[in-house]
């Protein structure tokens, strides 16, 4: 429910808003990719025909490169950009909680080809 206290924004023009759309998307893509770190993990445990040299190593390659999407994800999520994103939603949200305007927005294509 929305806060009764008044919240100072400034408002935002369109391109902004796009801007933060499409980072917004950005940060879904890589949480989507995110999904599929423990069926990579456990595939090589799968495979009858492999020797545990080679499982330990494609463990490990998956592993270390999960950590570092799993990083990459954390620190972009935490960037100072993505928290005012949020912040600037929660301050919206507290001065108009009709979220039906939401549902006229795209909720995918807002990133452009170069970024």
């Amino acid at each position: 429910m929305p806060d009764a206290r008044l919240i100072e924004m400034h408002p935002w023009d369109a391109q902004q808003h796009e801007d933060a759309l499409a980072h917004l998307e950005r940060l879904q893509e890589m949480l989507d990719a995110l999904r599929s770190t423990l069926p990579v993990l456990v595939a090589p445990l799968l495979q009858q025909d492999t020797s545990r040299p080679q499982m330990f190593v494609t463990i490990k390659k998956a592993a270390a490169a999960a950590t570092n999407d799993l990083r990459t994800f954390r620190d972009k999520w935490t960037s100072e950009r993505t928290q005012r994103i949020l912040s600037h939603s929660q301050e919206s949200f507290l001065r108009d909680g009709d979220l039906a305007k939401a549902n006229d927005v795209a909720r995918y294509g807002w990133l452009k080809e170069d970024q």
